[in-house]
């Protein structure tokens, strides 16, 4: 139930803007997007937050980006597959 809430807060503090742009790039996906988010993803797997998404429901399969089949971060909730898909909400371990 924690997940859920952390998704919520999340919706709540950032707007739905950042989840749709996530959506549609995990969707349509281009290469400059896919190339960003493979970027992302070496910074995610080394993270403590980088868990498995306790919904079922909720989980993602990735056929791109393995690792981030069925992820979430575990500090805002998010869905990996979309969040590192997007670039309305950075998380601070990426800017460099």
């Amino acid at each position: 139930m924690q997940s859920f809430k952390k998704k919520i807060v999340s919706l709540a503090k950032n707007g739905i803007d950042p989840l749709i742009d996530g959506v549609t790039n995990f969707k349509n996906p281009n290469n400059e997007v896919e190339l960003l988010a493979k970027e992302r993803k070496d910074v995610c797997v080394k993270c403590p937050m980088f868990v498995d998404e306790p919904i079922p429901f909720l989980s993602v399969q990735d056929d791109r980006i393995k690792e981030l089949s069925n992820k979430i971060c575990d500090e805002c909730g998010c869905t990996l597959s979309y969040k590192l898909r997007q670039s309305k909400t950075l998380c601070n371990k990426w800017v460099k």
